[in-house]
């Protein structure tokens, strides 16, 4: 009994039948092969825009309840906002500060 050959599959690739062989720029499956290997998803931010440090409050149940309302106004994360209220009041304490030096206080 004389068996026919198999059409397809990983043999028919590697032996790369019924086709051109497959030139240097093309995979076996003849597509273009990509200049970079693309990784998918969002590209990494740059250094000074990553954020990589974490920082743990613990509230009472009525201050989280608190945030929760204040957070609703503005339609934020709260852990943004958190981050931009802090950040605000640390920057104007410093400023605070360092006018309070420049007056000789």
């Amino acid at each position: 009994m004389v068996s026919k050959p198999k059409r397809g599959g990983r043999a028919a690739a590697r032996k790369n039948l019924g086709g051109h062989p497959p030139l240097p720029d093309e995979d076996r499956h003849g597509k273009a092969a990509a200049a970079e290997k693309n990784l998918g998803g969002r590209p990494p931010l740059p250094d000074e825009d990553r954020h990589g440090k974490r920082v743990y409050v613990l509230t009472t149940l009525s201050e989280y309840r608190e945030l929760q309302r204040a957070v609703a106004h503005v339609g934020m994360p709260m852990s943004t906002w958190i981050r931009f209220v802090v950040l605000e009041r640390a920057r104007a304490l410093a400023a605070e500060k360092e006018a309070a030096q420049e007056r000789g206080e």
